[in-house]
């Protein structure tokens, strides 16, 4: 996928874009112009991007490479989140300048529900130590480091609950939702390896989604990796249906 396509309303695409940046914050973010350049020492493709949730963002050659600068000073690779709110002509720009898509993602969008919360489902107003090693557990080995992952989650401002599903006493699933004006997003969301396929995921994702819509969410939505067929189909059993997609585009490393 080298072109960001849209599925559903722009309006809700960037709806979606404005609230990523609430419902999962960086360490540091610089302004230049349209866009939010966000650092996190390198934990997750969004906090460490250079990201717009502003219909035709560009960006003139100098500030590309002033952020390359920015980037380069952290000692991360120069990254820009493109979706389709991003102008045609930027992305043949900096495609011309080398940079390549990486990591696409499917951002969806459903109507919030309620329903019973499972009584072994835990939902905290901040992110435990116990939370935090949890959900960095079966992470990537760049994401297995709850100190940069309490870097960007102990700084929401948006109301959020950090939920953790118990079977039979030990943890099984962990993940966190925000709500922001009316919609809501869930992520970081980690099963056991060893109990994945029995409805843990389904079990800890509607009960979130319960918490959202007891706060007054009217819709969620999420990003999930395009190639993740497993966690589309299940948000899609939810309700859910694709919005728009998006990539971070990087130079050869």
């Amino acid at each position: 996928m080298s072109v960001p396509e849209l599925f559903g309303s722009l309006d809700d695409v960037a709806a979606c874009e404005e609230r990523l940046m609430n419902c999962w914050p960086s360490h540091q973010t610089v302004v230049l112009g349209d866009w939010l350049c966000r650092f996190a020492k390198g934990y997750s493709g969004r906090a460490n991007s250079a990201c717009s949730f502003r219909p035709a963002a560009a960006m003139a050659d100098a500030d590309i490479t002033a952020v390359e600068k920015l980037y380069a000073d952290a000692e991360l690779p120069p990254s820009f989140r493109l979706s389709p709110l991003i102008d045609g002509a930027f992305r043949r720009q900096i495609e011309a300048l080398g940079y390549r898509p990486e990591d696409a993602s499917v951002g969806m969008i459903g109507s919030a529900f309620g329903g019973p919360v499972s009584g072994d489902l835990r939902l905290d107003l901040a992110p435990t130590s116990a939370w935090l090693e949890g959900a960095c557990r079966w992470q990537q080995p760049s994401k297995r480091d709850p100190a940069n992952l309490l870097g960007i989650v102990g700084n929401i401002r948006v109301p959020t609950r950090f939920a953790t599903l118990f079977e039979d006493g030990a943890p099984a699933a962990y993940g966190l939702i925000s709500h922001d004006r009316g919609m809501a997003e869930f992520g970081a969301v980690m099963v056991d390896p060893a109990r994945r396929g029995a409805g843990f995921g389904r079990r800890l994702v509607t009960g979130m989604i319960g918490w959202a819509h007891g706060d007054g969410a009217k819709r969620i939505f999420l990003q999930a990796a395009i190639d993740n067929e497993i966690a589309r189909g299940l948000y899609r059993s939810l309700g859910f249906c694709d919005l728009y997609t998006a990539a971070y585009w990087r130079p050869p490393a």
